[in-house]
């Protein structure tokens, strides 16, 4: 079953360069897709390059926001909150669609 869900997080300190390398594995490894945003900024994490300058360019004092597609978005969430929780990253639940749900419509808020 294919999901959308979407969260809500704020960083407490940047990331290290290894978490943001066991992000683009988990990703790329995950069957899932996964979009960081912040204002004018956004990046496909499956693009090792793209991923490493959204975290040197966003703003720590300003939430980011996540959206995972696919197969196990609750799953990859997790492993992800896991891989942050060094970081005091404090996260909340913004949309999560269903299958049917995403059938049903053109278009989503995340």
């Amino acid at each position: 079953m294919s999901e959308l869900s979407s969260y809500q997080v704020q960083l407490r300190q940047p990331l290290e360069t290894n978490q943001i390398m066991k992000l683009y594995k988990l990703i790329s490894r995950g069957g899932c897709d996964l979009y960081l945003h912040q204002d004018q900024l956004i990046t496909d994490a499956k693009h090792l390059p793209k991923l490493l300058s959204f975290f040197l360019c966003m703003k720590m004092e300003e939430p980011l926001v996540l959206i995972i597609g696919g197969e196990r978005c609750a799953e990859i969430y997790t492993d992800i909150e896991n891989l942050w929780a060094a970081n005091g990253a404090v996260s909340t639940p913004r949309q999560q669609y269903s299958e049917a749900a995403l059938k049903n419509v053109s278009s989503v808020f995340v």
